[in-house]
């Protein structure tokens, strides 16, 4: 293991310079990961339906808490059965109502008990005040040129996954030639001179998934909670999930298809 560290962190520091090749091959993994929740959240495309009325709930946050303590609260919320969506406001949003003071949105499962969730509500630690608020939906629609930009975005990112990587693969033996060689010639294991690789490939694969992990997150604080896009939002514990080993897996494709001595 002290030989595979060694080898490693040496092929690492003769590829310091490749740091913008190994960048955009992350980012071409972002990109397939993207694609593929998007196919995976966004709903078919329909027409428009009737207008619905849907109650939520704005939750007041006392000015104690810090932001680590309302994102847990707000996993915790997200993770009770009867609740849909759950989203973060700041003071200077008007959206559902002039915010004031850090709040969150709770929007019901339509088939949950409305009373009994907000008397829960109520009970919660470092929730000032719950206010019971009533607004009109009308369906988003998902234009068909969303859901086919998606594919597009799948396709180009499964391309680029495999050229970037088999590039910056290349260019990182060849940075590393003579060490390389050296250690094949003298008959040591094949996981000091191919391993270095597969750990730079996993690396890629999970910055990729990060920067994934990282876009969605955002956007449950950007996305308005009444277009489809935000139906991608409750797909983020699965983004979490798995999206690393997914992102691994996608990396390591070049390490096998790219062409070695």
């Amino acid at each position: 293991m002290r030989a595979f560290l060694f080898a490693s962190g040496a092929f690492l520091r003769a590829n310091l310079r490749g740091i913008g090749g190994f960048f955009l091959w992350a980012l071409s993994v972002t990109l397939v990961l993207l694609s593929t929740t998007a196919l995976w959240g966004l709903p078919p495309h329909q027409p428009s339906g009737p207008a619905s009325s849907q109650r939520l709930f704005l939750l007041r946050l006392s000015p104690l808490l810090s932001e680590q303590d309302i994102n847990r609260l707000a996993w915790e919320i997200w993770a009770w059965p009867e609740v849909s969506h759950v989203s973060f406001r700041f003071p200077g949003e008007s959206e559902p109502e002039p915010i004031q003071e850090r709040s969150l949105v709770v929007e019901p499962k339509p088939e949950s008990d409305p009373d009994g969730l907000g008397a829960r509500l109520r009970k919660l630690l470092g929730v000032t005040n719950v206010a019971v608020l009533e607004r009109t939906v009308v369906p988003a629609r998902v234009p068909s040129v969303a859901r086919i930009g998606a594919i597009v975005g799948l396709l180009v990112g499964l391309g680029l996954v495999l050229l970037l990587g088999i590039r910056v693969l290349g260019r990182a033996r060849a940075r590393w030639e003579k060490e390389r060689q050296l250690l094949r010639q003298s008959g040591a294991s094949p996981l000091l001179w191919r391993g270095p690789e597969v750990l730079l490939a996993v690396g890629a694969g999970l910055c990729g998934a990060g920067l994934h992990l990282a876009t969605l997150t955002l956007g449950m604080r950007f996305i308005p909670a009444d277009t489809a896009w935000a139906q991608l939002l409750p797909l983020i514990p699965w983004a979490a999930g798995a999206g690393f080993p997914v992102g691994a897996l996608l990396a390591l494709l070049p390490v096998f298809l790219s062409p070695h001595s």
